[in-house]
């Protein structure tokens, strides 16, 4: 795993109960990128992160977030307790079908880390919400926009994950502002199940990004939207959300 400094950004932070909420320039070394894998693999080496505004560029490698161990970019800053994220996924470029980008909140920076991911696949027919739930084990998924079933899933694609205690659900929509439901709604389709996962304070939060192709890599935009305080429950936990981000690689 590599590391990569960020210079400063921008995140909001909202409390519960009526507080007003406020925004707070967190420390350089608060967000890094990180490079999870083994980088002699896959050009995870040449990856590269840019910040302009709100708008992160990637260009990344990876074989995979999937089975056993992780190869990809993360954008992340360490966090604790329940959040409310919302991004825009603008584009993925097609190195393979199974290229995503999309929210992350993972355990540790190791390959085989516990973790959950919401995320646009490149080929546009899915946004899938997957889940490794022991370390170094197996992974599973659903899907937020099921495949064939007549979702028009096109990009850009807005992409929400919320923790609450140990309760992750996903969401989807086109504009970051209608969401799809519970969190899909349609005739015939059950709507997904939220994923249980415990993942003990501190952990990880941010972006994610792989290009699923030996020795390929894929460029994808993904928008953080304008932070907007969101309650996460009634206890006075705090809620994580993010804010523009002003920074440069």
């Amino acid at each position: 795993m590599r590391r990569l400094n960020i210079t400063a950004l921008v995140v909001g932070l909202a409390l519960v109960g009526g507080l007003t909420a406020s925004a707070q320039k967190w420390p350089a070394e608060e967000w890094q990128v990180a490079i999870i894998g083994t980088t002699d693999q896959n050009h995870l080496d040449n990856a590269e992160v840019e910040l302009d505004g709100s708008t992160s560029t990637f260009v990344a490698g990876g074989h995979d977030i999937w089975d056993n161990a992780d190869q990809f970019a993360f954008l992340y800053k360490e966090v604790s307790g329940d959040f409310d994220v919302s991004v825009i996924v603008e584009e993925i470029e097609l190195s393979n079908a199974w290229a995503k980008a999309g929210i992350m909140a993972r355990q540790t920076l190791e390959p085989g880390s516990i973790n959950v991911l919401a995320a646009a696949r490149a080929n546009n027919d899915m946004v899938t919400f997957q889940r490794r739930d022991t370390p170094d084990g197996g992974s599973a998924s659903e899907r937020l926009v099921p495949d064939g079933l007549g979702f028009d899933v096109t990009f850009p694609t807005a992409i929400r994950l919320i923790k609450n205690g140990d309760i992750f659900t996903g969401d989807w929509g086109s504009d970051g502002t209608d969401w799809s439901g519970d969190p899909v709604t349609k005739d015939g389709v059950t709507p997904t199940p939220p994923i249980d996962l415990a993942l003990s304070d501190p952990y990880y939060l941010g972006i994610a990004v792989t290009s699923h192709a030996e020795g390929a890599m894929t460029t994808a935009v993904v928008e953080i939207l304008n932070d907007t305080p969101m309650a996460v429950d009634a206890t006075g936990k705090l809620a994580t959300t993010w804010g523009a981000i002003r920074s440069s690689r």
